[in-house]
């Protein structure tokens, strides 16, 4: 799964604050210090490094300007670079309104997306966020315990990270939805009706890519596991994996082998997907005239 090198589209807060991260833990690697040593060096708390560095704390420029110091690093274009990236990452509001009812995991993720050159999606029992309508977004998050007022606050984000879906230049997108998802109803027959009118919509489009897994492909190593590859065009920015656990929480994964893991898993369930037919087809045997 290698995309095609392009020029990725103006960069959001959030990958920003990606490649600063990443940047000061290369950086800390080379000078060949630990988080722990590195912390001390600077007076700091050990868990001000590491959290600097998982990205869960924003980073002021002179605290970029201490850290390089520190490691050594005497390049003063790749100072200035860092300083300069911190800066902005911090002045920019990207999806912090939301980080009231987000966890700052799932905040990376959407202001991580539209940056992304291609995104694979694996959703085996709802919708995923980026295809949803209001109304079974608002349907959706109600059934799970949210109330009418939270319920609409995180739509409106689902419906703002849908805006790139609207660009010329928008990512790749690649999505793997089980019949869970395309049967279960989120609130009445007309919402649920619009939202399948919405699919179809959808994968008519150029570059947006839909396979329908119903449960006649039977068992599979992806039952119940809903997650997201970001791949990026820049090598500055490696690709990342968002997993979801049982309360629809993102854990984000960098290290390479589990990403390796499932990028041969959703290569794997496509391959299913394909063999049991397109997605309208599909989709018309497992829903037919369930929600008219």
């Amino acid at each position: 799964m290698v995309a095609d090198q392009a020029t990725s589209p103006a960069e959001t807060p959030e990958v920003k604050r990606r490649r600063l991260r990443f940047a000061l833990r290369d950086a800390r690697r080379e000078s060949k210090l630990t988080q722990h040593i590195a912390a001390k060096k600077l007076s700091w708390s050990p868990s001000k490094i590491v959290r600097i560095e998982q990205g869960t704390v924003p980073v002021a420029p002179t605290d970029v300007r201490a850290m390089l110091f520190l490691y050594g690093v005497t390049d003063q274009e790749r100072v200035e670079s860092l300083v300069t990236l911190a800066a902005e990452a911090r002045e920019m509001k990207g999806f912090k309104q939301y980080a009231d009812i987000y966890s700052p995991t799932a905040l990376e993720l959407f202001g991580s997306e539209s940056a992304a050159q291609v995104i694979y999606k694996h959703e085996p029992t709802i919708i995923p966020g980026l295809l949803q309508t209001r109304d079974y977004a608002n349907a959706l998050l109600m059934s799970l315990g949210d109330s009418p007022e939270g319920a609409a606050r995180k739509a409106a984000a689902r419906i703002e990270r849908q805006v790139m879906l609207e660009r010329k230049d928008r990512p790749e997108l690649n999505f793997i939805i089980g019949e869970a998802a395309l049967v279960r109803p989120a609130g009445s027959k007309e919402i649920m009706a619009e939202q399948i009118a919405a699919l179809r919509r959808y994968v008519r489009e150029d570059d947006i890519n839909l396979y329908a897994l119903p449960f006649s492909a039977g068992a599979h190593r992806g039952l119940g596991e809903a997650f997201t590859i970001l791949q990026f065009a820049s090598e500055d920015d490696p690709d990342v994996l968002y997993l979801e656990n049982a309360e629809r929480l993102s854990v984000s994964r960098e290290d390479e082998d589990t990403l390796k893991r499932y990028q041969e898993l959703f290569v794997h369930l496509k391959e299913i997907a394909e063999s049991c037919g397109d997605f309208e087809t599909v989709l018309d045997e497992v829903v037919g005239s369930r929600f008219e």
